[in-house]
């Protein structure tokens, strides 16, 4: 080095202000407190999100509950059931008003989960059986009373959880159909499948209770419909169902009444096809119509006389337009029909019961024509009443207690908001690691440790 460049530097050294090294602790103290005050705002804005902002589904709670007798009330609307929603099984809600799906409720997918509503209150619960197809009101449907869910191959009972096995009859598939309106009998179709193409169906009574079942006529693979195959009148007395185009009505002792060809492609309209008084068996009937319309399909409730077949004047039911499917639950006290209202996704064609045929899921209420699904009231004159609605895509199936809709009571609803208990937990776990690290940080400072 030269005296030069050792001059040069001396001198540059010379110009370089001294450290403080009093006020340098004291600067890092301050920003390293900083830092610890924003990390514990941190986690305390996270608490606060977690247990004010985002409850634990508990909608409803705070809601007068009905007695537990009384038959239930139907909510006015519904939500997507947050992730994480306890399953029936594991958290019983006693009964239930309502059964719905939709496949996309969450980032995972909910085509194998179906979501109950409380019969009192708007507590949710989930039946999840992975790799079965079940639509509420075709493949899953509820007692009279709300306590139990027929489902694909067994019956949950909703006070308990347990699971009571439907007989296999010898065929791939058990899909219920309708429940007895004294909730003892359960009308169920038997499948055999080639894959998923329908060889056979066989129509059958079973008592879940007693393990026994009936045989009561074979039907065509090719033009059975879950959800519009059988009716129980409402004494009990007979049982409608139908088979291609013949409706056939029998007693519960097996004895035929009557058979009649449905006209114009009519089918029978849902588990509610018969009328309050047992004078009237309820078909439906669909006309291509309405150039123009956004959905050019028109559907029409069809009364007829279950001993003769022929076409009755009484009770008048509107057409209904736009819908990609309709089916009929019951009868509200005031006689109007109480039907699903499906609405289509905008601009596919037009579907009715002769879509798809002999392969499982296919059909004019599959998810892929149907954007979302109400539940209505009909009367003739004025405009349907909407008894119960949901999200947009996220109630695409439904099926309602027929004591609910018999009750015709419909409560102002609270359906569940903020964080599912998966992302709940999430949550905690977040928070914990964050206070964790925070304690070991001021520790390791305490002790004297170097900083990282």
């Amino acid at each position: 080095m030269t005296a030069r460049l050792r001059g040069a530097l001396r001198e540059r050294a010379d110009q370089v202000e001294p450290y403080d090294l009093y006020r340098g602790a004291i600067d890092l103290a301050r920003r390293r407190r900083r830092r610890g005050r924003i990390l514990a705002a941190a986690a305390a804005v996270l608490a606060v999100a977690l247990t004010v902002i985002a409850p634990l589904n508990r909608p409803g709670r705070d809601l007068p509950a009905a007695p537990a007798a009384a038959p239930g009330s139907l909510p006015d609307r519904v939500g997507v059931p947050l992730w994480g929603t306890s399953e029936v099984e594991d958290r019983p809600i006693g009964a239930a008003s309502v059964v719905f799906g939709a496949p996309d409720w969450w980032l995972p997918g909910s085509k194998d989960d179906l979501a109950l509503v409380g019969a009192h209150e708007d507590v949710y619960g989930i039946s999840h059986d992975p790799g079965v197809l079940r639509y509420a009101g075709e493949q899953a449907v509820l007692s009279p009373d709300g306590t139990r869910l027929a489902t694909v191959g067994s019956v949950i009972d909703l006070g308990t959880g347990d699971h009571t096995a439907l007989p296999g009859l010898g065929a791939d598939r058990v899909v219920p159909q309708a429940w007895s309106p004294d909730g003892r009998l359960l009308a169920v179709t038997a499948y055999t499948t080639d894959g998923e193409t329908l060889t056979s169906a066989s129509l059958y009574l079973v008592d879940p209770g007693a393990g026994t079942s009936r045989v009561i006529s074979d039907l065509d693979p090719r033009t059975d419909r879950d959800g519009y195959t059988v009716a129980f009148s409402r004494d009990g007395g007979r049982l409608a169902f139908q088979s291609g185009a013949i409706v056939t009505v029998i007693s519960m002792d097996g004895q035929v009444i009557n058979r009649f060809t449905a006209a114009d492609g009519s089918h029978l309209a849902g588990k509610g096809a018969w009328t309050p008084d047992g004078f009237g068996l309820t078909l439906l009937r669909q006309s291509r119509c309405c150039d123009g319309a956004d959905y050019p399909s028109r559907w029409k409730l069809i009364m007829v006389d279950p001993a003769t077949g022929a076409e009755r004047s009484t009770p008048a039911i509107r057409e209904l337009t736009d819908l990609v499917a309709v089916r009929l639950l019951g009868w509200s006290p005031t006689g109007e029909a109480v039907v699903t209202a499906s609405h289509p996704f905008a601009g596919i064609d037009v579907t009715g019961f002769e879509t798809g045929g002999a392969r499982l899921g296919e059909g004019h209420t599959a998810y892929e024509w149907i954007r979302s699904t109400e539940v209505w009231a009909v009367g003739p004159f004025t405009a349907p009443r909407t008894l119960l609605t949901g999200p947009d895509l996220h109630i695409r199936s439904v099926d309602v207690a027929d004591d609910v809709i018999s009750a015709g009571v419909v409560r102002a609803a609270r359906p569940p908001s903020g964080l599912g208990p998966h992302l709940r937990h999430a949550l905690l776990v977040t928070i914990a690691t964050i206070l964790t690290l925070m304690v070991f940080r001021l520790r390791g400072r305490r002790l004297g440790r170097p900083r990282p």
